[in-house]
């Protein structure tokens, strides 16, 4: 059953517009790609600014809202920096997780499938 998002502390300060972009374009993006077989959910949590996403894969289906399931299947957590860097090719995904800048926690096979939205 989905549960209605948990609260983020810090929440009210605004991230930056590239990000609330980003994960407002993916349903659009979601379209283009080949997501058969995968059906997970994911919370994106921005440590430093108090925001966070929750994208929900379901096949084809993909949905983003505000805030964070308490059911989600893996939760991904960044510094604003961090999430930015990674969305301008500045940085690797490995190389943040291997730094300690990108912490991941749950199904990481979960994880390993969100590539084929996010490539």
């Amino acid at each position: 059953m989905r549960q209605p998002p948990l609260p983020v502390a810090g929440l009210g300060r605004r991230v930056s517009s590239e990000l609330e972009s980003f994960f407002a374009e993916i349903p659009a993006r979601a379209a283009t790609k080949d997501l058969s077989g995968v059906r997970a959910t994911y919370a994106f949590v921005v440590v430093d600014g108090g925001k966070a996403w929750t994208v929900r894969i379901e096949g084809q289906e993909v949905t983003v809202r505000d805030g964070v399931d308490a059911d989600a299947d893996c939760t991904i957590s960044a510094s604003e920096e961090t999430f930015t860097r990674l969305l301008d090719r500045k940085l690797g995904v490995m190389s943040a997780y291997l730094g300690g800048k990108l912490k991941l926690s749950g199904d990481l096979g979960a994880a390993m499938q969100l590539n084929k939205l996010l490539s």
